[in-house]
């Protein structure tokens, strides 16, 4: 069996971690985002919710 080298390793490894680091950093950015918008504006984001939450169901 081959020996590989460590950056064969590293590399893919270091690549998974930037772009799952990456996603949730999005996805705390936008948690943070819709907190301060309903924080902000809660009545215009309550109507929009409540004619989403209409369409839906």
């Amino acid at each position: 069996m081959s020996k590989k080298r460590i950056s064969e390793r590293t590399i893919p490894v270091l690549f998974d971690v930037v772009v799952w680091g990456g996603f949730a950093a999005f996805l705390f950015a936008t948690y943070i985002a819709c907190q301060t918008l309903l924080d902000r504006f809660p009545g215009p984001v309550n109507k929009l919710l409540g004619m989403f939450q209409g369409f839906v169901a």
